[in-house]
């Protein structure tokens, strides 16, 4: 028998006023010596997190991922487990599940028999009336909420908790969100609510449960679900509670008398035992994307509900056939026809066209001009586009926000022509989350230095260079001949020079804001924030707002060699522009990528004074482009004052500008 706790009821406990978590100890409340238990009675709770409409075939096999929860279902009894998830199941889907509006995954969540499953930032992607009217209708199961209020009633938007029995027992199932969630979702998809704090909100839940009165609702066993958790999978709890407030507060000031805590939210894989005051419960979290389930073992008390044992692990997903699987267990068979449906309807919607290319626009290519491949020691016009889409999309006007694309981000290219859906899916599979992060100036040249690769352990990988692409207000100078750390030799964004403690706000999928690729000082930035959309839905919004793509063909990275940084008058200076100086980084003045080549390069001195050729600009140098490098003499006029100043260099036919701050010397 379910039951299911009423609105209005959640509200009361939402708002309750909770002792200090030291008063909360309560006999029972955690580990009981197995000597205390006379008859126990087992339990075995199954949990998953962040599922993101993982509707595939393979690399998941979905399939395969819920013949796992099959297995472990079998192997403790159906009648002794639970299937409890920690949100985020719906969201920042794969193409198949969010062409069609994640109603497949929905679909998939019923066959799986959930039993409870608190909600997460995502299941707000398209608002809260979405969630309310739509998602929460749909499933089978209650999405729970301890923590966030509708402003009008004064009632938790969804119930706070659920209580189901099994063997004698009731099982309290409480539910929260991160408190982060005004900053991870449109604030109009959050109009007439407000979020609380995480852990209080839970807490007054566990003490109504377990107060002795039935109107609110009571508990033998309590089982917390909460999409937040620790940052790192692989560090101990003890380095997560101290990189992590949010997670500190969850390991240190949740109730004692929660028995087991799901985590989510965070992306990670671990099982912990965590201190509950008078012994430990388990805390895990499950990884995500499908690629794991969370086993939770108890031995129970059969008259209390006190826990008299327990054991937790993440599990893989097993190996058995999915044939086999399917032959087996029914809910494998139904989830299998709903993944081959929802991608058989999913091509279908591929092929509607969103758009149309005015020219090619590509990856790095390989080999000679115009040749096919993903050179991704190059820089593109396709990673270049999808760094601008981050730009327009989370920049909210900022001149100084920089977008920024790892070049393994992108997998495909775009033909001249109209551009499918399909097409623009192919080109961000990874259902990456939208993310920005704070660097400073010093910060930023740093990742660019780290575009010569070393791993965590200092070696130089199979790749030994990755070209970021770059939204279009931010170009830069490298001299890929000066020692490791000190290539970049001049960074300009906004149109300015980059200043080394200012901060500058990086928009990027989650995956490049996480350090990976090696990028290890992008994660380093400070107020990591998840934008609450999927960058494949966001690609397609801009795509077909934009109605018509045209590639551009400037540079924003060029090699500039023996980087002149002082100018002095009358005096010539060469330098070299485009010519690769190693076998790493390669680039020229054109793009090895579907476009133009350059024919030459005009040098302008930018000053603060005015002259013969408008205010600020005089024409110092000229150079032809060959094969896209070129050897450039400047000299600086006997009349310009001596002041800092920029020499910007600019190329035809592409636009390519280069701007090198300088210094202006009489001798």
């Amino acid at each position: 028998m379910k039951l299911r706790a009423g609105i209005g009821i959640a509200t009361a406990i939402a708002l309750t006023t909770i002792a200090p978590t030291a008063a909360l100890a309560q006999p029972g409340g955690g580990r009981v010596p197995m000597a205390v238990c006379d008859t126990t009675t087992p339990l075995t709770v199954l949990t998953f997190n962040d599922f993101h409409g993982r509707l595939a075939n393979s690399s998941p096999n979905t399939a395969a991922w819920v013949g796992t929860i099959e297995e472990q279902r079998a192997a403790a009894g159906e009648d002794n487990t639970l299937l409890v998830s920690a949100g985020d199941s719906v969201g920042a889907t794969l193409f198949a599940s969010f062409a069609q509006n994640d109603e497949p995954t929905i679909e998939l969540l019923n066959v799986l028999d959930v039993t409870a499953s608190s909600v997460g930032n995502h299941e707000f992607d398209q608002g809260w009336p979405d969630l309310r009217d739509r998602i929460d209708p749909g499933v089978n199961f209650p999405y729970l909420v301890a923590n966030v209020i509708d402003n009008t009633t004064g009632n938790t938007i969804l119930p706070a908790y659920d209580v189901v029995e099994k063997n004698g027992l009731r099982i309290g199932i409480v539910g929260g969100v991160t408190q982060d969630l005004a900053s991870l979702v449109s604030p109009s998809g959050l109009t007439g609510i407000t979020v609380k704090p995480l852990v209080p909100a839970v807490n007054s839940v566990i003490a109504d449960l377990k107060d002795g009165n039935t109107a609110n609702g009571e508990a033998d066993v309590i089982i917390v679900t909460v999409h937040e958790g620790a940052p790192v999978g692989t560090q101990t709890m003890a380095q997560n509670v101290a990189a992590s407030p949010a997670f500190a507060d969850i390991v240190n000031n949740l109730d004692p008398r929660a028995q087991v805590v799901i985590n989510g939210h965070t992306h990670q894989a671990y099982a912990y035992d965590a201190p509950d005051g008078t012994g430990t419960r388990p805390l895990l979290s499950a990884g995500s994307y499908a690629s794991n389930v969370g086993r939770v073992s108890l031995k129970l008390d059969a008259t209390t509900g006190a826990t008299c044992d327990h054991t937790s692990t993440v599990l893989p997903v097993t190996t058995t056939p999915v044939a086999d699987l399917v032959a087996k267990y029914p809910r494998v068979a139904e989830a299998k026809a709903i993944v081959d449906d929802a991608i058989a309807k999913s091509n279908e919607i591929g092929k509607q066209v969103i758009g149309t290319a005015t020219e090619a626009i590509t990856r790095g290519l390989t080999g000679v001009f115009g040749s096919s491949g993903d050179d991704r020691a190059r820089e593109s016009t396709m990673s270049n586009m999808v760094a601008q889409m981050f730009h327009d999309v989370m920049g909210k006007g900022d001149k100084f926000f920089i977008g920024m694309q790892n070049p393994g981000g992108t997998r495909n290219d775009f033909d001249e022509g109209p551009i499918t859906y399909s097409e623009a899916a192919a080109i961000l599979p990874f259902a990456n989350e939208l993310m920005t992060t704070k660097l400073t100036g010093a910060q930023v040249k740093t990742v660019l230095e780290q575009q010569w690769q070393r791993d965590d352990k200092g070696n130089i990988p199979s790749r030994p260079y990755l070209q970021l692409g770059l939204s279009s207000n931010v170009t830069y100078t490298y001299d890929a001949a000066l020692p490791e750390g000190s290539r970049i030799t001049s960074i300009t964004v906004g149109g300015k020079p980059i200043v080394p403690t200012k901060l500058y706000t990086i928009g990027s999928g989650s995956f490049l804001i996480s350090g990976g690729d090696n990028f290890r000082e992008v994660a380093k930035g400070k107020d990591a924030l998840d934008a609450g959309r999927a960058d494949l839905e966001a690609w397609v919004g801009w795509i077909k707002d934009k109605v018509t793509l045209t590639p551009s063909f400037a540079k924003q990275a060029v090699q500039v060699h023996s980087t002149p940084k002082t100018l002095k008058l009358k005096k010539k200076v060469t330098f070299s522009v485009g010519v690769p100086q190693d076998a790493v980084a390669l680039d020229t003045l054109d793009f090895k990528s579907f476009g133009i080549a350059n024919d030459n390069v005009i040098a302008w001195l930018e000053v603060k004074q005015r002259t013969w050729w408008g205010m600020g600009l005089t024409p110092v140098g000229f150079g032809d482009v060959e094969n896209g490098q070129t050897t450039m003499s400047v000299r600086v006029p006997g009349w310009v004052k001596p002041q800092k100043a920029t020499l910007v260099l600019k190329a035809h036919d592409s636009g390519t500008t280069v701007r090198i701050p300088v210094t202006i010397k009489k001798k």
